[in-house]
C-alpha cells in the first residue's frame, strides 16, 4: 500500500490572470478563478492544478494520492516509521476538495500533500477551450513533476520507502562538458511521476509534464505558442527514455512545462535502464533556464 500518483500540483504565481490566459488559450485546459486561487481541469477531475497568489513564481506542494482510506492510512504510518511529522487538516482538505489531506515536508524542502477521495465532476466533463481532445490522466495520475534536490540518493531512498520505484536514469549532458545525474521513478504505469536531480536553481521546480492523447494536439499547442510568442525552451523531440514526442515552453512563473505525446508505459517486465543522452532527436535547447518571461 502506497502512494499511486501525482494527483495535482499547487503553484504560487505573481500574476493570476496571466496563468488564467495561458491555461486556456495556450494549454487548451479549463480554468476559473475560485476563493482566490485559479484552479486547472484537464479531466473529469475537479482540479489538477491550483495556482495561489503569492510572489515566489515556484512550486507550493504537491498532491500525492492514495487509492483509500485505509492506503492512506498505511502511507501515514511509514511516514512515522521514518520519523516524518504530519499534519492533518481539514481547512486544506476542503480548499482541495479531498475527503481528508495530511502535509508533510519531504528531504527537498517540499511541501507534500497525502491525500484521498478527490472530487470527481462526472455531471461536468472536461471540454478543452481550445478543442484538446484530451489529456492522459485516470491512474496515471496528472502528469509528472521534476524538481532541483540537495541531495539525490537521499530523495530516492525516501520516495521508495512510499512506494516509488525506479524507472532509470539520465547522465544528461550540458553545454562546458558537465553531466548531471537524473533518476527518474514511477508509481503507476506512468514512465515517471516524479523525476529529480541535484542541480543549483532558482526554483524548486524544474518542470511539470502534461500529456495529451494526441500527437496534433501537441503540434497544434506549439503552432500557438510561437505565434503568441511564448518563449520555448526546448524544441520538439522524443526522449530517450519514456519515448516521449514533447517540447518544453516558458509558464508565467518562468518555470518550464513540458507538453508531450506517446510515452512508454511501465509494465510488469519492465528493466531499469542508464542513458548518455536526455533525447533520441530534437530537443534543441532554445533558451537559458529561467531565461524566458511573459510580457
Amino acid at each position: 500500500m502506497s502512494i499511486t500518483a501525482l494527483g495535482y500540483v499547487v503553484i504560487e504565481a505573481s500574476d493570476l490572470q496571466k496563468w488564467q490566459d495561458y491555461s486556456r488559450n495556450v494549454l487548451g485546459a479549463e480554468a476559473s478563478i475560485k476563493n482566490g486561487a485559479l484552479e486547472l481541469r484537464i479531466d473529469n477531475r475537479a482540479m489538477r492544478i491550483r495556482v495561489e497568489e503569492g510572489p515566489a513564481d515556484d512550486l507550493s506542494a504537491l498532491g500525492w494520492e492514495t487509492r483509500n482510506e485505509e492506503e492512506f492510512k498505511s502511507v501515514l504510518k511509514r511516514l512515522e516509521e521514518q520519523g516524518v511529522e504530519y499534519q492533518l487538516s481539514e481547512e486544506i482538505a476542503a480548499s482541495r476538495g479531498v475527503k481528508a489531506i495530511a502535509r508533510f515536508t519531504d528531504p527537498a524542502g517540499v511541501q507534500c500533500e497525502l491525500y484521498w477521495g478527490a472530487t470527481q465532476r462526472s455531471e461536468k466533463p472536461f471540454v478543452s477551450p481550445t478543442g484538446i481532445s484530451g489529456f492522459v490522466t485516470g491512474s496515471q495520475g496528472m502528469g509528472h513533476i521534476v524538481i532541483s534536490v540537495p541531495d539525490a540518493p537521499t530523495y530516492e531512498s525516501f520516495y521508495s520507502r512510499l512506494g516509488f520505484c525506479v524507472s532509470d536514469y539520465i547522465d544528461m549532458p550540458f553545454p562546458g562538458g558537465v553531466t548531471v545525474p537524473v533518476t527518474f521513478m514511477h508509481c503507476n504505469p506512468r514512465h515517471h511521476s516524479l523525476a529529480f536531480a541535484s542541480v543549483p536553481s532558482p526554483k524548486k521546480i524544474i518542470h511539470i509534464m502534461l500529456q495529451t492523447k494526441n500527437m496534433d494536439d501537441v503540434g497544434l499547442v506549439y503552432d500557438r505558442v510561437c505565434k503568441a510568442g511564448v518563449p520555448v525552451f526546448m524544441s520538439m523531440g522524443r526522449h530517450s527514455n519514456d519515448h516521449m514526442v514533447s517540447f518544453y515552453m516558458h509558464t508565467p512563473s518562468g518555470f518550464e512545462l513540458e507538453y508531450g505525446w506517446g510515452a512508454r508505459e511501465i509494465d510488469d517486465d519492465w528493466v531499469v535502464e542508464r542513458h548518455d543522452a536526455i533525447s533520441i532527436w530534437g530537443h534543441e535547447m532554445k533558451l537559458a533556464p529561467g531565461a524566458g518571461t511573459h510580457e
